[in-house]
């Protein structure tokens, strides 16, 4: 996968990659990963606050809610955990979400899973080009398509970024930042500059750890919306 990566890498800034309506495909509203650092600076604590926020998520009623206008037919959900580079890895597969009897399942199936590394850098742009990956390559084709990056720190990982970013404009996937400003560097900041991209992108930031959970709820809220809305 990772020798792929670099040379989608190196072609994304001039080429536009298909997207996936290969016959078959499962039509959703929309298809999105919810990307989770998993990097050195989150210790287990803050981890598992991570963990916990999100999985609340699925059970809240603003989100339930905003998963049953969708529609019939509903959301894509997968969830991932990234660190440096090449360090990423798939917690959850593509689930389809259509009812909070859904929902709710999903939410319990994040709140069992453990950590898959403690990765020395933050490479953001790893998150990026591996959840592109993910959305170019499963079995569902949605109206929109989202990634969630959630991290308490800047990219440090080596990987270019911004092209990256390029590579998730080009295959019209919108990719949106949780930052998690713990240490007050105005990191929100830093998000809006250098990490999202896409029609209608945006950062939810939460000011700390305890406050990921509201700031996860809201950001769902808004991402799980029909097109057009």
């Amino acid at each position: 996968m990772w020798r792929g990566m670099a040379a989608r890498l190196a072609l994304c800034v001039w080429i536009a990659l298909p997207t996936q309506a290969w016959a078959g495909a499962t039509p959703v509203a929309v298809e999105l990963v919810l990307a989770l650092d998993a990097s050195a600076s989150m210790d287990r604590a803050e981890f598992d606050l991570q963990i916990k926020g999100l999985a609340a998520a699925f059970r809240d009623p603003g989100v339930l809610e905003a998963l049953k206008n969708l529609g019939p037919s509903g959301a894509a959900i997968a969830v991932t955990q990234w660190g440096s580079v090449s360090e990423a890895k798939v917690i959850i597969p593509f689930t389809r979400l259509i009812s909070a009897r859904d929902a709710k399942a999903f939410g319990f199936r994040i709140s069992r899973a453990r950590r898959a590394f403690l990765a020395s850098d933050t490479s953001i742009a790893t998150a990026i080009v591996h959840a592109v990956t993910l959305l170019d390559e499963n079995s569902y084709f949605g109206d929109r398509r989202v990634i969630d990056v959630s991290g308490d720190g800047v990219d440090n990982g080596g990987l270019d970024l911004a092209a990256a970013r390029d590579l998730a404009l080009n295959s019209g996937v919108v990719v949106n930042g949780l930052p998690i400003d713990a240490d007050g560097v105005g990191l929100a900041d830093y998000y809006r500059r250098s990490v999202i991209i896409g029609v209608d992108a945006f950062v939810e930031p939460a000011a700390d750890f305890p406050d990921y959970a509201r700031a996860i709820r809201e950001k769902l809220i808004r991402e799980l919306r029909p097109l057009g809305s």
